[in-house]
């Protein structure tokens, strides 16, 4: 039988708020990656004004490009921060002129809210020379990336194809799994930051405490991951959407796990378990050598690449499908 026609008319989807979208994750990405390298080197007190930068507004750019290591990167950061607002306002005012989804409106707004205020809390931790304002900073960046990737996911138009979703065996699990790992993931994200923003004389007890915490995490995340996947690739191959998705989530884990196994190693050295028991290895940490900068750096953006990751299986997983009934 041939399909009968629809008086449903096609709906026309202006593609400008998805590219923008796209820029605004692909500038939020190489801000959070900057701003990893800020904190590796120590770097976010090279500038003491805010949000002037030594009384610039627009810092003459020869002075920029010759400047200390320091101040060339802590600029860098601002100036890609200054970039993010401005594309946040463009996918924002896209996405109210184009966009008639009441909600896609007031998530724009949120994306941008969450912008400026991660910019003010940039501006509070050089003006206060604050610890905790760090701590706040380093954990508020990767949702505000997450917001921004989810914003990629829902202007794209493959999710407003007239599509239904379809009940499914796999679904409740699914989303349980999703769900668990993005919450997982950003608490991962703040132990890391506590780790990352230590205060000059550490207390060894609560150091511990984080390390631990996180390696248990780790080990959760990780028995959740291969229960995803088997869940994927035994009851839910035929959502190659859903399957990609998570996919690429367990490959992005697994290179976080190696870069947290390598950020340990170039920053403390080997642990004495490995040396003793397995094979003994000899390693001098150099403190803010190449290896520890881009390993360290490349950890915590990975994390946030993670989360996005995360989130988008999430959204995609309630998108297509529903539990069935009992």
């Amino acid at each position: 039988m041939k399909p009968q026609p629809t008086n449903q008319p096609e709906q026309i989807i202006n593609l400008w708020p998805h590219r923008l979208a796209w820029a605004l994750a692909c500038a939020a990405i190489a801000m959070i990656w900057v701003g990893g390298l800020v904190t590796t080197y120590r770097a976010g007190m090279s500038v003491p004004d805010w949000p002037t930068t030594y009384g610039y507004w627009f810092y003459p750019l020869p002075r920029w490009l010759t400047a200390f290591w320091d101040l060339f990167l802590e600029h860098g950061h601002r100036t890609l921060g200054q970039v993010v607002g401005i594309l946040a306002i463009a996918t924002t005012l896209a996405v109210w002129r184009w966009d008639r989804r009441r909600w896609m409106r007031g998530l724009a707004l949120a994306a941008l809210a969450l912008v400026c205020i991660q910019g003010t809390l940039g501006g509070l931790r050089v003006i206060e020379d604050s610890l905790f304002f760090a701590k706040v900073h380093a954990c508020h960046a990767p949702l505000c990336f997450a917001l921004c990737g989810a914003l990629v996911t829902l202007t794209s138009p493959a999710w407003q194809r007239r599509e239904k979703p379809q009940r499914h065996t796999a679904a409740r699990w699914l989303k349980r799994l999703a769900w668990f790992l993005t919450v997982a993931l950003y608490l991962e994200i703040i132990l890391g930051a506590q780790l990352r923003h230590q205060p000059p004389d550490p207390d060894p007890g609560w150091f511990r405490l984080w390390v631990w915490l996180k390696l248990i995490g780790a080990g959760l995340m990780a028995l959740a991951m291969v229960w995803l996947l088997l869940i994927v690739w035994r009851r839910a191959s035929d959502q190659p959407k859903i399957a990609r998705r998570a996919e690429l989530l367990a490959g992005l884990f697994l290179v976080q796990v190696i870069l947290g196994a390598a950020t340990w190693v170039t920053n403390f050295g080997w642990p004495a378990w490995f040396t003793d028991y397995l094979w003994v290895i000899q390693y001098t940490v150099v403190a803010r050598g190449r290896l520890q900068v881009n390993v360290t750096t490349a950890h915590a953006a990975v994390a946030s690449l993670t989360l996005a990751a995360s989130l988008s299986l999430v959204l995609w997983s309630h998108r297509l499908l529903h539990p069935l009934r009992r």
